[in-house]
């Protein structure tokens, strides 16, 4: 006897069930001479004849009425191991790996966790947060959150996550002491905190507007600018979207040009496995039902 053929074993339980190669192949819809190919095929492996052949059909061996048993606990073991499949090619677990900056991660990532590990239990999401975009295409991350203009790189996949205007903040305390500025040209004398990497360019834009301001506290942590804001240390801009409805801080108005947008960015391989896409998914409903109700 040699190895069989896994597939050859259900033309032979067809034929056995239907009588005949074609009744067998119109339930398996191939042709007639398939079914007999791939039962002798069968046959010859096992080194038993399980059919005899006649000018009036076929007539199953005692050999074969034997085997039959095995041949359906055979096909049953088989549909169990597909649905077994089908059902693991839809469970949401596993680890997904999302990289962003700090000021996503913190202020606009940190609030949504909770509700996902409360869907997606079997879900564990680790956060990776740097300024530097990561290679999604060599798998250096699952997911990214990023800000900025919409990704180009080859293979990325992106979705809008949220548009809105860069708005200038300040705490209570902040605006009590020093007033509130509703526009650009009501900024002379204020103090800003800012923090290296990307809003630093806040300094240079202001500069270009002729705002007379003052910069006198920098930092290495976009975290602990919003921080010293929060403290009265200084105005600050920020990403409506974010920081809308925080206790905090305070509205003053949207800075001219300045618009934030972001995305998420998953690679095309990864777009449909069940744990990238819940994340995915419940992100952008998130973000949805927090732009709808700002105190979220």
């Amino acid at each position: 006897m040699t190895a069989f053929d896994w597939n050859d074993a259900q033309f032979v339980l067809a034929t056995l069930r239907g009588g005949s190669a074609l009744t067998a192949s119109r339930a398996l819809k191939v042709s007639q001479p398939t079914v007999v190919r791939r039962a002798a095929a069968f046959e010859e492996a096992l080194g038993l004849t399980l059919f005899e052949r006649s000018r009036t059909g076929v007539q199953p061996t005692e050999q074969a009425v034997a085997l039959r048993p095995y041949l359906e606990a055979l096909e049953s073991a088989a549909q169990a191991l597909e649905a077994a499949a089908r059902a693991e090619s839809r469970r949401v677990a596993g680890v997904v790996r999302v990289t962003t900056n700090e000021i996503i991660a913190n202020y606009a990532l940190a609030p949504a966790l909770r509700e996902f590990q409360a869907l997606y239990p079997q879900v564990r999401v680790d956060v990776t947060i740097t300024d530097r975009y990561l290679d999604l295409a060599a798998g250096e991350a699952d997911v990214a959150i990023r800000s900025g203009p919409r990704p180009t790189e080859p293979g990325l996949v992106a979705r809008r996550l949220n548009e809105g205007a860069t708005v200038v903040f300040g705490s209570p305390d902040y605006l009590a002491r020093h007033g509130r500025p509703t526009s650009i040209k009501d900024l002379d004398g204020h103090v800003f905190v800012t923090c290296e990497g990307p809003y630093a360019v806040l300094e240079q834009a202001l500069e270009q507007l002729g705002c007379r301001v003052q910069f006198p506290y920098r930092s290495s942590s976009p975290s602990n600018m919003v921080a010293n804001a929060k403290h009265g240390l200084g105005l600050v801009a920020l990403p409506e979207s974010v920081f809308r409805g925080d206790p905090d801080l305070e509205p003053c108005f949207a800075l001219p040009g300045a618009t934030a947008v972001s995305w998420l960015v998953t690679h095309e391989r990864l777009r449909h496995a069940p744990r990238v896409r819940a994340f995915l998914d419940f992100a952008a409903g998130f973000q949805a039902a927090r732009s709808r109700h700002p105190a979220r």
